[in-house]
């Protein structure tokens, strides 16, 4: 089921496109073989689909996706806060959602200050602690589950994200923990420094995460108290409008 997952993931991560089986499967870790096999059972239950150059979502996917969305419909909620952050830093500021164990960027917003091409854009799904929001819902994890995250994404860290060794995520961890928020200096993109900060539900378990992204002369140690101060304002904001009356279950 994880591994059906893990497709279904990649899949929503580029929602206007269509992927060849030889791509989803190095996207993914999973043998051809595998892959062929687990998308025969998503499209035998709609949740994808074979269209001309390749696989993409089904139908079904897009009936659940629907319902969760009067729920979970982060990126409207967030985006006027995302806003905020945006006009009052310069910089641009990121909305990631937890989906599995990967941070899935479903709104963005960008100030007038400059920023590197190569920075995160919507739609892109990142493995727990490969970004700074990636990282903030890895750390607000409990200890079991995060090593479960990092078990199961090693072998895509494997290449692009070759520099994020299980080490050093347990030490990112550890630092993001202590000091009560993300940070992401050029380990991906050089030249480029991120901090976040976690969103969670009723019950206290991370839901998403806002970050905050700049060039990084912009976004060196004496200004980041200002910027996690907003990040952290605008995520109660978002977590005091995503809580249900009650989080009492019925």
């Amino acid at each position: 089921m994880s591994r059906a997952s893990s497709l279904l993931r990649h899949l929503a991560g580029a929602p206007m496109r269509c992927w060849r089986l030889t791509d989803l499967a190095m996207a993914s870790g999973l043998h051809k073989a595998t892959v062929h096999r687990l998308l025969g059972g998503l499209m035998a239950e709609g949740l994808a689909q074979s269209i001309p150059g390749g696989y993409t979502l089904g139908p079904q996917a897009w009936l659940i996706g629907r319902a969760a969305a009067q729920r979970f419909d982060l990126s409207s909620f967030g985006t006027p806060l995302l806003r905020r952050i945006a006009d009052e830093t310069g910089d641009v500021a990121l909305l990631a959602v937890l989906t599995g164990h990967h941070a899935h960027c479903v709104a963005r917003e960008e100030g007038d200050s400059p920023i590197l091409p190569t920075s995160i854009r919507v739609g892109a799904v990142r493995p727990l602690g490969c970004s700074a929001h990636a990282l903030a819902l890895l750390a607000a994890l409990p200890d079991a589950e995060m090593e479960r995250a990092i078990a199961a994404t090693a072998p895509e860290r494997i290449g692009r994200y070759a520099p994020i060794t299980d080490e050093y995520l347990r030490a990112g961890v550890a630092e993001t923990r202590a000091r009560g928020f993300a940070v992401n200096e050029g380990v991906i993109v050089s030249g480029m420094t991120a901090l976040a900060v976690a969103v969670r539900d009723a019950w206290g378990r991370p839901i998403a995460a806002i970050s905050c992204s700049a060039i990084a002369e912009r976004l060196l140690p004496e200004r980041r108290p200002d910027v996690v101060a907003l990040l952290r304002q605008e995520a109660r904001k978002l977590e005091a409008r995503l809580h249900p009356v009650s989080a009492e279950p019925a």
